[in-house]
């Protein structure tokens, strides 16, 4: 399995403290099944901007390699979405140096603004995976579908995924997911012990569809190249949208001229 979204990487962000916690749950996630993580550390302007980001990386990967532990690490950012980002946009990495750009945002972030941010970077031939999409109450589902139309990859994380929320069933019983990734910060809290998760959206999604989030789209990320988009044969939405075009047809029809 492949996972895109992680603060792994020790010294950087509100993630690992130090390199042995970085191994500790590099263990951990290959007990699990990852063969590959991307160290998608914060990238907060004002508070995390990549200090130690390339010299932590490195002493990571040689860490690894000396203690044959078998998994691979890759570059990455999760920006926080910020007015100044032309001015930081080259100090941040996409995925594995590639096309595929981690966003978040906070809460006072509007649809218009991340729509339109997200449109500017897919004219720039730059790909947004919108992380954590569960998470943002002031995007409406709906929102979030004219995103994933657009072309917005739309990501979830595990310990949300297997929920209750009607958000989230919803989301995924439609197949407008395209990744699960695991946001894991730090070992002993929100770690790789996610074991009976996996297997619980497994049973829940289907083992097709639990392959494309965990392992096909994410591995077709980590190449740059274009994910699966899968969508469910029932979509209330679309079915609202249909009923409501026909009563406009018939509307129009019987009361205007």
């Amino acid at each position: 399995m492949v996972d895109i979204h992680s603060h792994i990487l020790f010294g950087v962000d509100d993630g690992a403290k130090d390199i042995e916690e970085s191994i500790e749950l590099l263990k951990q996630a290959v007990s699990v099944g990852y063969t590959d993580i991307v160290c998608s550390s914060h990238y907060y302007i004002g508070l995390y901007e990549n200090s130690n980001y390339l010299t932590n990386f490195n002493l990571l990967q040689e860490e690894i390699k000396r203690l044959n532990i078998p998994i691979n690490i890759y570059l990455g950012n999760e920006f926080n979405l910020d007015s100044e980002y032309f001015s930081h946009k080259d100090k941040m990495n996409r995925i594995n140096n590639g096309k595929y750009f981690l966003v978040e945002i906070k809460s006072n972030i509007m649809y218009s603004i991340c729509k339109d941010f997200f449109q500017m970077l897919l004219e720039k031939g730059i790909t947004p995976i919108f992380a954590h999409v569960e998470r943002y109450n002031q995007i409406r589902v709906q929102e979030l579908i004219k995103l994933s139309q657009m072309g917005v990859v739309l990501q979830m994380n595990l310990g949300s995924a297997v929920g209750e929320l009607p958000k989230v069933k919803y989301l995924l019983k439609n197949r407008y997911i395209d990744i699960i990734a695991t946001d894991t910060h730090k070992f002993g809290k929100r770690d790789y012990n996610i074991k009976e998760k996996l297997e619980k959206l497994k049973t829940f999604v289907g083992d097709e569809y639990f392959q494309l989030l965990v392992n096909g789209n994410p591995r077709r990320i980590l190449n740059s190249e274009n994910i699966l988009k899968l969508k469910g044969e029932k979509n209330e939405f679309k079915k609202s949208n249909r009923i409501s075009s026909i009563f406009n047809t018939l509307y129009s029809k019987l009361f205007r001229k």
